[in-house]
């Protein structure tokens, strides 16, 4: 019985394991992020860039609970932050405008569209966060059956 529930467990956790490492979401999502922050990257100007606060905060909140950003993303001068966990930051200032990046990933039949926005936030003297939107990158991912796997179909960016 014993040796039974043990093997029952295993295969559990590899089948758990396995499922995570081929993981498509969380493929897609930073894939996304990286073609959202290179093009921004690529429309803002070097003295716009050099400053503090023009590094982009990819925002935590909202992702998948699977969900973590691969050390591609990371080497690209970002920072991660949650904005329900802000009261414990030190690093945002008040009345200064941060760069940060928000997903959002919407199913429609055999596609899946996720959009990065980008928006600007900042925190009032009287602690009030004040977020607006600037730009967003559309990528649309479709099935394909053959390959079973999903392919960037299209990419659209907007704003600024």
């Amino acid at each position: 019985m014993k040796i039974t529930v043990a093997v029952i467990s295993l295969m559990c956790i590899c089948c758990l394991s396995n499922a995570q490492e081929n993981n498509q979401l969380n493929k897609m999502i930073n894939e996304s992020l990286s073609l959202y922050i290179n093009w921004k990257s690529d429309i803002t100007n070097e003295s716009v860039r050099d400053r503090e606060n023009s590094i982009p905060y990819i925002c935590l909140d909202n992702y998948p609970a699977t969900f973590s950003v691969l050390d591609e993303v990371l080497k690209k001068k970002v920072k991660l932050m949650s904005l329900y966990n802000l009261s414990g930051q030190r690093e945002l200032q008040r009345n200064i405008e941060y760069d940060f990046i928000f997903p959002e990933v919407f199913l429609d039949n055999n596609q899946i569209r996720i959009t990065i926005y980008g928006k600007k936030v900042s925190i009032s003297r009287r602690k009030q966060l004040h977020i607006w939107a600037v730009e967003r990158g559309v990528f649309t991912y479709v099935y394909s059956c053959n390959r079973q796997e999903w392919k960037l179909m299209d990419t659209v960016f907007e704003g600024i």
